[in-house]
């Protein structure tokens, strides 16, 4: 009988170690999973991808992508199987206002995760950021004096850009005795390589006229350009056939309160004119 106890106890010790030892051997591994970039730069339009690298010895669950602005949940994509291919990612317009995060998560079988984030810093190219603004005029730089020669009509004068290739202006309380009250604004031509704006306005008799704008600085608050301005010395004599000047714009937010032209609803849509010339420009 007690042979038989020391064989049952021999048994039961030997069951037990393989039983520990199985366990062991099915003790996977954490999943781990790493990104060949935690970084990227790119404008609105334009595709990041990026290539995910995990490991799962306890098996795979799922991938799930989840897009964050300022660190708050906007969506996500999941994923049944390991990628075959880098991930890709389009950036949007609305992007370009948040800090963009794209958070990876993998999850094994047995309920373990690993991740890893990209951080996409968005750029929008100098069209974008003069279609996203309004630009109020704030000052005039004659480049002979330093000098700030703005006229006090146009230091509430806010121009807007729309996507059509059309422009306005809203000349806001205060209104010049001529310019105001003559033109129209129509249409604008924007060259991303050389930086030069050229601006079309159609005068109350239909004669067209561009301003040329030579872009220096534009970002998310302000746009700077160099202009040439003739004739001045036919009302000042102080002043040269051809002044430079720099004009300088805020950037101010666009909102559904922007009023073209004088104030009021009266004029926004015919303008002083009542036309816009057509108009082919050459920007090289």
């Amino acid at each position: 009988m007690k042979k038989l106890l020391t064989y049952l106890s021999i048994g039961l010790i030997a069951a037990s170690g393989c039983l520990s030892s199985c366990d062991e051997d099915e003790d996977f591994a954490a999943p781990t999973l790493s990104l060949s970039g935690n970084e990227a730069t790119a404008s609105p339009g334009e595709e990041v991808a990026v290539t995910v690298t995990m490991t799962t010895d306890g098996g795979f669950q799922k991938l799930v992508v989840t897009k964050l602005w300022d660190g708050v949940k906007q969506s996500e994509e999941s994923f049944d199987a390991p990628l075959a291919a880098p991930y890709t990612y389009t950036v949007t317009d609305g992007d370009a206002d948040h800090i963009l995060t794209l958070n990876f998560t993998v999850t094994d079988n047995e309920g373990r995760t690993a991740s890893s984030e990209l951080i996409i810093t968005v750029e929008l190219t100098p069209l974008q950021l003069l279609l996203k603004y309004n630009w109020r005029l704030s000052e005039e730089i004659r480049k002979k004096t330093s000098q700030n020669d703005i006229s006090d009509p146009y230091t509430d004068d806010v121009y807007r850009f729309n996507p059509d290739g059309t422009y306005n202006k809203s000349i806001g309380e205060k209104a010049d005795n001529f310019n105001d009250i003559w033109f129209n604004y129509c249409y604008y031509d924007f060259n991303e390589e050389t930086m030069k704006l050229l601006m079309s306005r159609t005068g109350a008799f239909g004669e067209e006229v561009t301003d040329t704008l030579r872009v220096t600085v534009i970002d998310d608050t302000k746009l700077y350009a160099d202009v040439t301005y003739y004739g001045l010395d036919v009302f000042d004599p102080t002043y040269d056939p051809a002044e430079e000047y720099e004009k300088r714009f805020v950037a101010v937010a666009k909102t559904s309160t922007f009023d073209p032209y004088k104030p009021g609803a009266a004029d926004d849509t015919e303008g002083p004119a009542k036309m816009c010339a057509d108009v082919t420009f050459e920007n090289d």
